[in-house]
């Protein structure tokens, strides 16, 4: 699990970078000067009657392009933790068939060195578990719950970047509307009457795709978040009922 979180980590510090550059790039080929962009773009009609996609990424500058990064990372995270974030993947029903069979079995060391090399959680709960299985019913309850809450927190913290994304994409989108409507007050002040109103339309219009791309990243990021949460819930609910069978498996089986 360490190793996937690490690729993981690994991919959204490439997309930052890879992004950064996108946006160096950006902000290179938009001009010299903000005057001379303001003035040549709404100059003409034909381009600005046609609202295309790629007009409204070009007019969102920077900001956009990092929404956007946060954006293609939430959606390989989502599908990432899909497929990750499952009963069948944390407490898989061959795994406590075949635990349930060795254990009733007495056969304690291997049930151990089964768990052992799994990276499940219920697997490494019930390894906790059986590393003491010759000490008190208190010893080994003691040992299970405390691998259950470090698997606990672990998938909580798996799924929460999600919710970091959610949170931060429309505050990302409030400063680009911010930024823009410095800039478009900022027009009304230095540029010429007869541009006034196309550069302070101009500036507004790129505050408000900031705006809009914040919240298409936030809205379906908390949504996902959300779920994955459900998720969790259920997987921590049916994790602590084995994590109780096998406990009480194995002390009734060390008492005999």
């Amino acid at each position: 699990m360490q190793i996937k979180d690490l690729v993981l980590m690994s991919i959204i510090i490439i997309a930052l970078t890879a992004f950064s550059v996108l946006a160096a790039a950006q902000e290179a080929e938009s001009g010299d000067s903000p005057e001379s962009t303001v003035t040549t773009k709404p100059a003409t009609s034909q381009d600005s009657a046609e609202l295309t996609l790629w007009n409204m990424i070009r007019e969102g500058g920077t900001i956009l392009w990092v929404i956007m990064g946060l954006g293609t990372i939430a959606m390989a995270m989502a599908l990432y933790l899909f497929l990750t974030v499952t009963c069948a993947k944390e407490a898989p029903s061959s795994l406590v068939k075949r635990a349930f069979g060795q254990i009733k079995a007495g056969e304690f060391r291997g049930a151990y060195q089964m768990c052992e090399d799994r990276g499940e959680l219920l697997a490494r709960v019930l390894s906790a578990g059986l590393k003491v299985h010759d000490h008190d019913r208190y010893v080994v309850q003691e040992a299970m719950e405390s691998e259950g809450e470090r698997g606990a927190t672990e998938l909580w913290q798996r799924i929460s970047y999600l919710n970091n994304i959610g949170t931060i994409a429309p505050l990302l989108g409030l400063l680009g509307t911010v930024w823009g409507m410095i800039n478009a007050f900022g027009s009304i002040a230095m540029e010429d009457s007869s541009a006034k109103g196309l550069a302070m339309a101009y500036h507004v219009s790129q505050a408000m795709i900031t705006t809009a791309a914040g919240l298409l990243v936030a809205i379906p990021a908390m949504v996902v978040y959300y779920y994955l949460r459900g998720r969790v819930v259920r997987i921590i609910a049916d994790i602590e009922e084995h994590s109780t069978e096998f406990m009480e498996l194995i002390t009734r089986s060390h008492s005999q």
